[in-house]
């Protein structure tokens, strides 16, 4: 579907549904269809700011809200921390790995998990209309960071117990050597 059939399809919808066609609807449609990836309200409101089209966090919102219920832009909750918006390519089906550290999202297309979902919807007598699949882990980067910090946190576990045990030995020693003189002080008294 061209970007103009998007755009028709977007003010037909609204039309249709009673709502205004504004030039802020249109600039926010413009700039998630521009988007080539997930975006969330926050930073499509900062790129509309930027491009200074005055616009409110609340329009924003709403208007996601009416791409979503039109179908032209699907809404994501990937991972705790919010919802991420991404516009719909026809015919065009992929799922996510979403990273529980850093909220990375990475976009895959499996033939093979397609297949077996067909079967098992077929297996089960189900016609389906949509899914999402969102896997949750641990992506390369920070796993990477992780083991980083892991080897640092044990070499540092590890200078801090040859500080202990330096420690422990040279105070065994100073230990030794009080006593020896305290038993060489003891000689000369007695003697």
């Amino acid at each position: 579907m061209a970007l103009n059939q998007e755009r028709e399809e977007f003010l037909h919808y609204l039309r249709d549904n009673g709502h205004r066609v504004t030039s802020e609807r249109l600039r926010l449609f413009d700039e998630i269809f521009s988007q080539h990836g997930h975006i969330d309200a926050e930073q499509l409101l900062e790129s509309l700011q930027e491009r200074e089209v005055k616009i409110s966090r609340a329009t924003v919102y709403r208007n996601l809200d009416l791409l979503v219920e039109c179908g032209l832009v699907r809404r994501h909750r990937l991972g705790r921390r919010r919802y991420l918006y991404e516009h719909v390519h026809p015919g065009q089906h992929h799922d996510h790995l979403v990273c529980t550290e850093c909220g990375r999202v990475v976009e895959f297309v499996s033939p093979g998990i397609s297949a077996l979902q067909v079967e098992i919807c077929r297996a089960h007598g189900f016609e389906p209309s949509r899914h999402q699949l969102q896997i949750f882990g641990v992506c390369t980067r920070c796993t990477q960071e992780s083991r980083q910090e892991s080897t640092l946190d044990d070499r540092a576990d590890s200078d801090q117990h040859r500080s202990d045990q330096h420690r422990s030995d040279q105070h065994r020693s100073d230990q030794h050597r009080d006593g020896a003189q305290t038993g060489r002080l003891k000689e000369e008294v007695h003697a």
